[in-house]
Formats: C-alpha cells, structure tokens, sequence
C-alpha cells in the first residue's frame, strides 16, 4: 500500500493549521517575536528571582512564553508528519527544532532558579493553583539537606 502524498488529499481533510499561523511566513515572525521575549525574560529575571513576588511576576510572563512555544511545536510539527517527502515541511520542522532547542538553553536558569528558592517562597507560590505542578517539580528537584 502506497502512501499518499499531503497534496493528493482534499484540503478539508487536511489539519487547518491556520488557527496557529496563517503561514509559514507568519510562523517563523512569531519564532523571531517570542525569541525577542525569550531574551527579553531573560534580561529581566535572570540572577533576579529571589521572592515570591518575583517569582510570581516572572511566572505570569513565562506562562505566555510557553504558550508560544506550544504553538511553535505544534504548527512545526504537524505538517511533516503528513507527508515526510516534502521538503517545505522539513524545513518547518527543522526550523521550530532548532528554535525549541535554543529557547530551552536560554529558559533553563528559570528552572534552576525555582530549585534554588527559599522553601517560603516555594510554599506561597504553590498556593496558587495554577503553579501546583511547577512547584511540586521543583520541590522533587531540591537536594535533601
């Protein structure tokens, strides 16, 4: 059985991926836009979490941020999977990977940081339901005195 490639099925049985991005053009702006938040979190609360409200503050802008980058994975994501011979979608794919990879590098102190915080800060910040998980990981994360 031969696989079909992505042009040779209707467009309405074909994701709309438009709900993301309107195009591929459209994609890689939000890549640049959310790399400029990437570098612009990373100016303002790196070395610069140490209480609850910094953390909260900070929060609130990451939480923003990983949306972008669930939007990104996605939209790179989905067309290969239809049809790995077009090299369009490869090159979709490769540029949200390579984008994935480097925010993670650059976002990665964010972790760090939560481990590194004060056992208060990280009672206070898991009283709020929307941060129960990060806090709960964080907690698992801290070394045992």
């Amino acid at each position: 059985m031969e696989l079909k490639k992505r042009s040779e099925f209707p467009e309405n049985e074909l994701w709309d991926l438009t709900a993301l991005y309107q195009d591929q053009e459209d994609f890689l702006r939000a890549i640049e836009k959310t790399r400029e938040e990437i570098n612009e979190f990373v100016r303002n609360y790196k070395g610069n979490l140490h209480t609850f409200e910094d953390f909260e503050a900070a929060f609130a802008v990451f939480e923003q941020i990983q949306i972008q980058l669930s939007h990104i994975g996605n939209y790179s994501f989905m067309p290969q999977t239809t049809d790995f011979g077009d090299e369009a979608f490869a090159e979709i794919a490769q540029a949200g990977m390579d984008f994935e990879t480097w925010a993670s590098v650059e976002l990665s102190f964010f972790d760090d940081a939560l481990v590194e915080a004060d056992e208060e800060v990280l009672e206070r910040l898991g009283q709020l339901p929307h941060l129960t998980y990060a806090i709960r990981q964080a907690k698992i994360k801290k070394p045992t005195t």
